[in-house]
């Protein structure tokens, strides 16, 4: 039987995976900018470009080494939740202009 992997599955992670996407984090996390010393996730996601369900699990692993200007990463994305929410809107036509005959 055939499993397809969908959106949210997260693949399993080897060592040597889990310690490279680690490295490519703290390496972004230097260039990423820093409001009151916090990092946002979705800075990251963008600047790393590391599938979203694999970034959370290495940030919530609490190992990484931050930057002295970085206390915390916030990781609650405003990106993804704005996601789910997003219905399609149609666009209205516009009525031609009525031409006066006077």
């Amino acid at each position: 039987m055939n499993q397809t992997q969908t959106d949210d599955a997260i693949p399993e992670l080897t060592a040597d995976m889990r310690a490279s996407y680690k490295l490519a984090v703290e390496r972004a996390l230097t260039h990423l900018p820093v409001k009151n010393g916090v990092v946002n996730i979705d800075a990251i996601w963008i600047e790393t470009s590391i599938p979203y369900q694999i970034l959370n699990e290495i940030l919530r692993l609490d190992d990484l080494e931050l930057p002295p200007n970085v206390e915390r990463i916030n990781t609650k994305s405003n990106v993804r939740a704005a996601e789910g929410g997003r219905t399609k809107r149609r666009r209205r036509r516009r009525k031609p202009k009525k031409k006066d005959t006077a």
